[in-house]
């Protein structure tokens, strides 16, 4: 199993270096996707700015919060979570939807998943134009603690990663797993701090809830200090714990299931 890990680590590794191939494919899946259109993926982001708006203000009103305070904590949430519920709905069936290039093209799998990860982050780096006209409409002090938004936002991609290359095993074994995944995700949604903010339930039975749920710690991390907000030392270390934890699965799960992969398919 030692050298299961080592030679994986050493094809993840090689693969991880070489942005300009997954990189490229990312932009070419990007373009092939919303080719003939005007404004290419930034329909997603005029999407998830009406639903800001929109459930931003409903949300802000009947929780009596003031919408100034209010909508930028959920926007920002908001477009941190979508990048989380997209990344790992993808990567539970990416070597299913990639099955078709896996038993062709003898590439390393760890390819399809950078390509999947990079495509949503160039996608929520559109979104981030969002926070940006709202800072302008309803500014928040700015700290050199926004920088901290870097680290936390590279914890949020070694999860992802490891967590996109364990379920997409698993669920090209078993493929009811997905279906699972997406429900699960969607009451995880309701759990997290997105419409719903810390001091609301703070002092209540729910309030264990911040701590017990990562997602909810993973977002912070990136929200935040986007936001000027200080975190501490408890939200980092387990930051750090829940990205160990994801490579140490999505690496087992790599390196003892990656040939068998194509044979699923």
């Amino acid at each position: 199993m030692g050298s299961r890990i080592q030679l994986a680590v050493n094809e993840i590794l090689a693969q991880a270096t070489r942005p300009d191939r997954w990189g490229t494919l990312a932009l070419m899946d990007i373009s092939l996707r919303y080719r003939r259109t005007v404004i290419g993926p930034l329909w997603i982001t005029l999407t998830l700015a009406a639903t800001i708006a929109s459930v931003g203000t409903v949300y802000a009103t009947l929780f009596k919060q003031d919408i100034a305070g209010f909508l930028p904590l959920f926007a920002v949430g908001l477009t941190v979570w979508t990048l989380i519920a997209t990344t790992l709905q993808e990567g539970s069936s990416i070597f299913v939807a990639s099955g078709h290039l896996i038993k062709a093209v003898p590439a390393p799998l760890i390819v399809h998943v950078l390509q999947m990860i990079a495509r949503n982050v160039l996608i929520f780096a559109h979104h981030l134009v969002i926070v940006i006209l709202l800072y302008v409409v309803m500014p928040w002090p700015l700290h050199w603690d926004m920088l901290l938004a870097v680290p936390g936002f590279a914890i949020l991609l070694v999860v992802l990663l490891g967590g996109s290359v364990a379920l997409g095993m698993l669920c090209a074994r078993f493929r009811d797993i997905g279906s699972a995944i997406v429900s699960g995700l969607q009451f995880i949604f309701f759990l997290t701090p997105i419409i719903w903010t810390e001091d609301a339930v703070r002092g209540t039975a729910f309030h264990w809830l911040i701590r017990a749920n990562p997602f909810a710690t993973l977002l912070d991390l990136v929200r935040r200090p986007l936001l000027s907000q200080p975190t501490d030392a408890e939200q980092w270390l387990l930051g750090v714990v829940y990205a160990a934890v994801a490579c140490a699965i999505g690496l087992g799960c790599y390196a003892r299931y990656r040939h068998r992969v194509a044979y699923w398919l």
